[in-house]
């Protein structure tokens, strides 16, 4: 048997978009296409760059108002029934490859899971039914479960506690440096994964132990254990 070459993690704290479901084409997509019913101009990099985070904020710097303008209002209304429609209507076809199997592995050898999304709690919970993955997680958050959402590291310790782990026991997987940066906010180890919003080089730099390139990566990492920073 091969010896592991880091720690064994009970816990492993999983973001949502880009890094379970292959969401950011279809968040991208619905932005700006709201975007342009509202009369502005969408620029597609400029909305990616938004992924991963929450919604209000997003809208707002996307209109260029406050986060308590009507306009982010009737943003967010559409957004949520156009996304919605959308999840409803691919299911599980959204899960990157390895998902479905590597998350039932995990489990089977002892390991808890969570979740720690910028989506609010209820959307959350919605799209992880609606992609058939739900009884895989003991415990999801969402950034209105918290008082500050990511790179602040409440969610993270929110699972955490739910999980009933210490955060050294958890590790936090997501495709965003604020995933990423919420991770070493709250004491855990960190794995970027290089196919969601943000790059390999992005995700290093903001100091990931280590980045991978699929799901199945993800669950040999877990398994085996990352070298982690001095």
């Amino acid at each position: 048997m091969a010896t592991p070459i880091g720690p064994v993690w009970r816990g492993v704290i999983f973001d949502l978009d880009g890094t379970l479901a292959d969401t950011a084409p279809a968040i991208t997509a619905v932005t700006a296409q709201i975007l342009s019913a509202m009369g502005r101009t969408p620029v597609e990099q400029e909305i990616r760059a938004t992924v991963g985070r929450p919604l209000d904020q997003n809208f707002a710097q996307l209109l260029g108002v406050e986060a308590g303008h009507q306009d982010v209002g009737q943003a967010m209304s559409r957004y949520r029934e156009l996304f919605g429609a959308h999840v409803r209507a691919q299911g599980s076809r959204l899960l990157f490859p390895g998902v479905a199997s590597g998350l039932p592995r995990l489990r089977e050898v002892g390991r808890k899971l969570g979740i720690a999304t910028s989506k609010v709690h209820a959307a959350a919970v919605k799209t992880v039914e609606l992609t058939g993955i739900r009884d895989q997680f003991e415990a999801i958050a969402g950034h209105d479960s918290v008082p500050r959402g990511k790179p602040c590291p409440d969610m993270a310790l929110k699972i955490a506690e739910e999980l009933g782990l210490q955060p050294e026991e958890c590790v936090v997987v997501g495709d965003a440096s604020g995933d990423i940066e919420m991770g070493i906010a709250a004491g855990m180890s960190t794995i970027g994964v290089g196919y969601g919003v943000a790059t390999a080089a992005e995700l290093t730099a903001v100091g990931a132990d280590t980045v991978v390139d699929s799901f199945d990566a993800v669950v040999a990492a877990v398994l085996a254990g990352v070298p982690t920073k001095a």
